[in-house]
C-alpha cells in the first residue's frame, strides 16, 4: 500500500466519521424537543396531567432554558408505561 492509498483510505475514514456525526445530530436535532402545549396536543393529555407526571418523575422534562422541553422519546415512554 503506498502513501496515496493510505490517503485515500484515511480520507474515506473521515467522510464515514463525518457522515456518522451528521446522523447523530440529526438525531439529537431541535426538531425533537417540544413545549409543554405541544406536548399536551402530542399525548392528547392536560397540561395537569403532564405536571403531575413530572412531580411524581415518571415523566423527564428538561428545564435548562427555562421552559419545560420535552422529547417525543420521553413522552413515548411516558404514554407506554
Amino acid at each position: 500500500m503506498d502513501n496515496i492509498d493510505i490517503v485515500k483510505k484515511l480520507l474515506d475514514n473521515d467522510v464515514n466519521l463525518k457522515n456518522q456525526v451528521k446522523q447523530l445530530i440529526k438525531l439529537n436535532n431541535t426538531d425533537n424537543w417540544i413545549t409543554l402545549k405541544d406536548a399536551c396536543k402530542y399525548t392528547n393529555l392536560s397540561q395537569s396531567t403532564l405536571f403531575r407526571a413530572i412531580k411524581e418523575n415518571k415523566l423527564k422534562v428538561s428545564k435548562v432554558t427555562g421552559k419545560l422541553l420535552f422529547k417525543k422519546l420521553w413522552l413515548d415512554n411516558f404514554l407506554e408505561s
